[in-house]
Parts: structure tokens; sequence; C-alpha cells
């Protein structure tokens, strides 16, 4: 029997945008989810005011990851759980080596997101009452304000080449993935939604194969691969669909109620 969900966000439980909402046939499957026993995990590379307001109505009693796996947190109460910051040693070095590859860059601390001016899609980067990023003339400039992690804004046709160099160079010191096709993000090197559901379900005395995880792009091939099931969504790239135990509907098809509603009718 499973016994917790952990689900992605963009891409996975939302629909693709401008909408990028939770379906009342997901919602539902959810709801009957938690009424069998199980818990919701959303494993998201958001912050915490994003989850709470595109999940608010989900019964999300269980820690929640965000930023990637670098925070593990109380959905309600906002509490950290478990976290894994930016190394400071690294923070001003990575913005640099982005800035040579050609990326505009994004600097995540507790409070809000910050990014070097006329970054592409800034302004709509987040809606409200999630506050927008904060443009700035070089993001380098926070230093040394807490870093959560840092994020490379590149173009789609490159990244996946540049994230393999990039992968390479900080190979050991920082923990680099793709989570969205123009996005790429510098966390702390065991920081990780795989590390960050592993660190969950001790919490909670889960066993990976009572795991079931679900996702569409680089970032959540760790816990695919971890979750005594790994689905990958329909829209997931082929790396991440490789990686799974089979392959479900895109997220414009309810993927994610497909897999539950599957799950519960077994």
């Amino acid at each position: 029997m499973y016994r917790l969900l952990a689900i992605d966000l963009d891409g996975t439980l939302l629909t693709p945008s401008p909408h990028k909402l939770i379906t009342p046939r997901t919602y539902k499957a959810l709801h009957k989810a938690v009424e069998n026993g199980m818990a919701i995990v959303i494993a998201t590379g958001q912050m915490l005011q994003v989850l709470r307001a595109v999940c608010a109505g989900l019964p999300l009693t269980a820690p929640q990851i965000i930023e990637n796996g670098a925070l593990v947190v109380d959905i309600l109460s906002g509490v950290v759980l478990h976290e894994k910051l930016m190394p400071v040693e690294h923070i001003l070095p990575t913005l640099e080596t982005l800035r040579t590859f050609g990326f505009f860059r994004a600097y995540h601390t507790y409070e809000r997101v910050y990014v070097d001016y006329n970054t592409p899609r800034s302004r709509t980067w987040y809606r409200p009452p999630v506050p927008p990023a904060v443009e700035v003339e070089d993001v380098a400039s926070l230093y040394p304000q807490t870093c959560i992690k840092i994020v490379g804004i590149g173009e789609e046709n490159t990244l996946r080449e540049k994230r393999e160099e990039l992968e390479c160079i900080f190979k050991g010191k920082l923990y680099v993935t793709q989570s969205s096709f123009d996005l790429l993000e510098f966390l702390h090197p065991e920081a990780s939604k795989v590390n960050a559901l592993k660190a969950i379900a001790a919490d909670l005395g889960i066993a990976p194969e009572e795991i079931v995880a679900i996702g569409d792009n680089h970032n959540d091939i760790g816990m695919i691969r971890f979750a005594g099931l790994g689905v990958a969504m329909g829209n997931a790239h082929d790396e991440v669909k490789a990686a799974a135990d089979y392959v479900t509907l895109s997220n414009t098809e309810d993927g994610v109620a497909a897999v539950i509603e599957e799950l519960l009718n077994r």
C-alpha cells in the first residue's frame, strides 16, 4: 500500500501557462487520496508563497518541499523543518560563472527573489498575491545576504548542453539541476527534491516502497527513482520518462488525477 504521494508542481500538478491551476478532477483525487490514508507532499522549486497561493484548499498536513529541496517546511506555520542553504563561499563564483555563460541570474532569499535588470519573464514570474521578483542592477550586490539558491535564466535551445558543462564545473561543490525549459538552479550539494523526500519519509516512518513520486523535469528524476512507484508526466522530457516506472497522461489531461484514480481503484 502506498502511503505518500510526492508530486511536482509546475508541469505536473498544475495545468500549463498561462492559467497554471489545479483542475477540479485533480482536487477531488487528492482529497480522496488523503481520505484513504495517503500523505501529500508537493515537491517544487517554487517558494513558500507560491505553494500557499496555488495549493490553497488542499489537505497538506505533511511537510512540504520548496526551493528544489533546499527547504522542507510546514506549509501552515511556515516553520522550516530541514534546510540546506547555498554555501557562502560559492555564491559569488556561481554568479560570475553564470554571467560569463550569458545567463540572467536570480538570487533567492527567505523573503524575496531578486533578478538582474531585464531578466526575461521576471515581471510575470509571480502572480498576486505572491510578491513580484525585484529587479536590481547586479544580483551579486545582494551578497552576503542569506542565499537559498541561485538560478540561471537562459535559452531553451542551449540550456541542456550548458547544464552538462556547468554540472562538470561545480561537481562536488553544488547541486546543479534544470527545473524548466529555461531555468538552471544551483544549490547546496546535499539539497535536492530526493534528499528532502528522504528526510520527510524518515520523519514520518514511511519506506521508499510506500511512496509514489510524479514529475516532469530533470529535478524530479531523483525522487522518481527513489520512490516505490516513479511516474513521469506525458509532457515530461525523455530523460525523465526513461527514469520512470511508467508514463501517465500530460498535465493538460489530468495526468496526476489519472495516477491517483488508478491507485485507489486497485
